[in-house]
């Protein structure tokens, strides 16, 4: 009984634990990138999609903080299901950043259970934070935070 228990909860925890992290989108060229390239150093991987009304809400500010903030890796993937709804977002907002594509399938796989959604990777390669939901990016307070994230 007591090992099933730990069994058991272990099972609804495991998404939560830190564990390596190995993610593929696809950047601006099409060309498939992923996260272990960046091992060594801290990285967000910030999840969007241009139908998501929080997602649109915050990438601007996210944008800006980002710009801010060049020693810190930020990359946004997109899960929109083609590229056009999320181009047509950065255009309308004139928002110039990398537009990297995921998809959901695979974002599932690491965790990701709504949107908009940030991971924060360490240098190590493990989920040091996950945040679902919007951010105010522009606010002092959540910028700390974050930033004591990496």
């Amino acid at each position: 009984m007591k090992k099933t228990m730990i069994v058991l909860i272990f099972m609804c925890l495991a998404p939560f634990l830190a564990h390596s992290v190995e993610y593929r989108w696809q950047n601006e060229a099409g060309k498939e990138m992923n996260i272990s390239s960046h091992q060594g150093k801290a990285v967000a991987l910030h999840f969007w999609a241009s139908w998501c009304p929080p997602c649109r809400k915050e990438m601007p500010a996210l944008v800006a903080w980002k710009k801010q903030h060049p020693d810190t890796t930020v990359i946004i993937v997109s899960l929109d299901s083609d590229r056009s709804g999320a181009e047509s977002f950065f255009t309308k907002q004139s928002i110039n950043t990398p537009l990297n594509m995921g998809n959901m399938r695979d974002a599932s796989r690491l965790g990701v259970r709504g949107l908009p959604s940030t991971f924060i990777i360490g240098a190590d390669g493990e989920v040091k934070k996950r945040h679902v939901g919007d951010i105010n990016w522009a606010d002092d307070a959540s910028s700390r935070e974050v930033l004591s994230w990496f």
